[in-house]
């Protein structure tokens, strides 16, 4: 969604969110994936703290009003182009972050788009992101969107355990705003993942696992957790 009341929803919503959960990225050179009109750049250059910004989107439409609404930013502090977050156009560890505001739950392979942003951050960077998950607020998707009738959307137990798998630990740093998702012009899961070596994250097999971390069924920050024995040798896999 591409308009006004989205942009401000973002703007004052979702970056306030994101900030508080721990998504400021100072002096970071990070990466916008889906960026659609460029409303999501200029908060991650003037809120959450960004030096420069790489951003890209599937529709070349986006990408021309990308550029006409950042056209008075110095040089060098944007750069927008095509691009597919299933085969993202950077080397490894090139980010300290990587934004989501909303793209990755439309694309049906979201697995394989997860792998390509845990390969395009650097050890320490975040990973912060926006998605609608609830089938009621998804009813019209395949309406908007025709990919959306072709892809089985992630629950958030299943979105925040394959961010685990992959070296990117959520933990406190997640919230479910309800009402907010309520309006179309927000998410229903908002949260920010850092990527994590296995000697940063103490692992407990006591700790319950991200599938059933209660901070996931209702509508408050989740409760911390620690990766499990069963999903440490990932983090070991993705060590940096």
């Amino acid at each position: 969604m591409n308009n006004s009341a989205r942009a401000s929803v973002q703007r004052w919503y979702v970056a306030h969110l994101l900030e508080r959960l721990g998504g400021r990225v100072d002096g970071g050179r990070v990466l916008e994936v889906g960026c659609g009109g460029g409303a999501g750049v200029e908060i991650l250059l003037d809120r959450l703290g960004a030096a420069e910004v790489h951003a890209f989107d599937l529709d070349p439409r986006m990408i021309a009003q990308a550029r006409r609404r950042l056209a008075r930013r110095p040089p060098g502090q944007v750069r927008l182009s095509l691009g597919d977050v299933t085969a993202i156009g950077a080397a490894d560890a090139t980010y300290d972050g990587v934004f989501d505001f909303g793209a990755i739950h439309l694309v049906p392979n979201w697995a394989a788009a997860l792998d390509e942003v845990r390969r395009v951050l650097k050890a320490g960077g975040v990973y912060c992101f926006e998605l609608v998950t609830s089938p009621l607020l998804r009813l019209a998707y395949p309406v908007v969107t025709e990919g959306f009738r072709r892809m089985q959307a992630p629950t958030p137990q299943e979105f925040v355990g394959e961010l685990e798998r992959r070296g990117i630990v959520v933990a406190r740093s997640l919230a479910r705003p309800r009402l907010a998702a309520l309006t179309q012009l927000a998410g229903d899961l908002i949260g920010v993942g850092r990527v994590v070596n296995v000697i940063d994250c103490p692992v407990d097999s006591k700790k319950k696992s991200p599938g059933t971390n209660p901070g996931l069924s209702n509508n408050s920050p989740a409760t911390s957790y620690s990766p499990t024995r069963s999903t440490a040798k990932y983090h070991r896999g993705w060590r940096a």
